[in-house]
């Protein structure tokens, strides 16, 4: 594997294990990125997002408002296909979604 892909990999794992607090043996899976698109519709704005993670052990659900001045774009793929999240100011870091 290339230099470079490697320390990206290495990167992606210190991040989720600094989220997830999960430690062992680093998977690395293989996923088809699809290409992103050259356009895109804008369908408005995000003002808040909710997913389920695995936290030290347990499976936690999160909701993160965005601040006004924070907020990503919405977006989607010209054939409907791909949903896209552009732009904002936020970071994701060990503690998650964090607005600048």
């Amino acid at each position: 594997m290339k230099k470079k892909r490697m320390e990206t990999i290495k990167q992606a794992a210190r991040l989720y294990h600094g989220f997830s607090g999960h430690t062992g043996e680093m998977e690395i899976h293989k996923l088809r990125v699809p290409d992103l698109p050259k356009a895109a519709a804008v369908f408005g704005v995000i003002d808040a997002i909710e997913y389920t993670a695995v936290r030290d052990g347990e499976i936690v659900p999160y909701r993160h408002r965005f601040k006004k001045k924070s907020k990503p774009l919405f977006c989607v793929s010209p054939d409907g296909k791909q949903i896209l999240i552009l732009g904002g100011s936020y970071h994701v870091t060990d503690r998650g979604i964090e607005d600048r």
